[in-house]
């Protein structure tokens, strides 16, 4: 097997603290056209999150094999590196990081700085960055349909279908079925603090893209239909991305203070599991894949 690919990193036999430096090191050893073989003993799809966001338009994800007691994936390099990448540093298989906040080619990510923790809180981060990506591009699309552009109803149908999809069901189901009650658990409050600001932005989110979801598929044939989509997806961009900076920079922050080690670690268990189970790795791919035509330079986004 290993005839057949640059480089082998068999992760089940590294110590948690050396996977994903291994990982990322030996990627970014890689040539533009070889291809490296990763085995693990759980699904990596956490892993993908990272070099989606670290690596972007510079590797290709294919599964040769998906468990149930051995995942082997081949990662092929298909461009060089835009820039200097950061260490992954401290990070298990299951968790992520997030670089530091620079450009992929040519686009600027809205972030801020963070440790390579690989932290559950590091994971909602890199989940962040991806969505990001996504508000970029629909913010791009409003743009333009402001601007008299005709309707791209396909693209707000996707747009919808990634929040839904991704940032709701994934991301803000790992937050409150997960992080939000093991902070309550250990003593955080529930109502009056920023949980309840949260989980009440988590609302108001759900009423802008189901009121976007709605005026989008009127496109074509109610006149007033192009400015609800505009309005609601601008108050929904409004209000994600301030409520990103604020998670990012206060709640999670606040999260790691309080949390145990044993905390910590059960989360990132549970983060794991919630993902294989009501998520799965065909609609996970398909989220990637789908971000991919979405965020600005997408191919729906030209």
């Amino acid at each position: 097997m290993s005839g057949n690919y640059a480089a082998t990193v068999d992760a089940r036999v590294l110590p948690i603290p050396q996977k994903h430096p291994t990982i990322f090191r030996v990627f970014d050893e890689l040539a533009v056209g070889d291809t490296m073989l990763l085995v693990n003993d759980h699904d990596p799809k956490p892993l993908y999150y990272t070099f989606a966001a670290e690596r972007t338009g510079e590797f290709e994800w294919r599964y040769l094999e998906a468990g149930p007691d051995v995942w082997q994936v081949a990662i092929r390099r298909v461009a060089a590196a835009a820039g200097t990448h950061a260490p992954a540093e401290g990070m298990g298989c299951g968790g992520h990081h997030m670089h530091e906040h620079h450009a992929h080619h040519g686009h600027e990510h809205h972030g801020h700085q963070h440790a390579h923790t690989g932290s559950p809180t590091q994971t909602l981060k890199d989940e962040h960055t991806l969505i990001l990506q996504a508000l970029d591009g629909l913010e791009r699309k409003l743009i333009a349909l402001e601007a008299g552009a005709a309707p791209d109803r396909t693209y707000f149908e996707k747009a919808v279908k990634f929040i839904r999809t991704f940032a709701d069901a994934c991301h803000h189901g790992k937050e409150e079925d997960l992080l939000f009650k093991t902070m309550v658990n250990r003593g955080f409050p529930l109502q009056g603090g920023p949980i309840a600001v949260m989980l009440s932005e988590h609302e108001a989110g759900r009423t802008y893209i189901r009121d976007m979801a709605d005026a989008a598929a009127a496109l074509g044939t109610d006149p007033a239909a192009a400015q609800k989509v505009i309005r609601n997806g601008r108050a929904y961009i409004q209000m994600l991305r301030p409520h990103i900076d604020k998670e990012n920079m206060i709640l999670y922050a606040m999260a790691d203070n309080m949390l145990s080690a044993d905390d910590q670690a059960h989360l990132s268990e549970e983060f794991e599991r919630f993902e294989n189970e009501k998520i799965g790795a065909d609609v996970h791919n398909s989220m990637m894949a789908l971000l991919d035509e979405l965020k600005p330079g997408g191919h729906s986004c030209m």
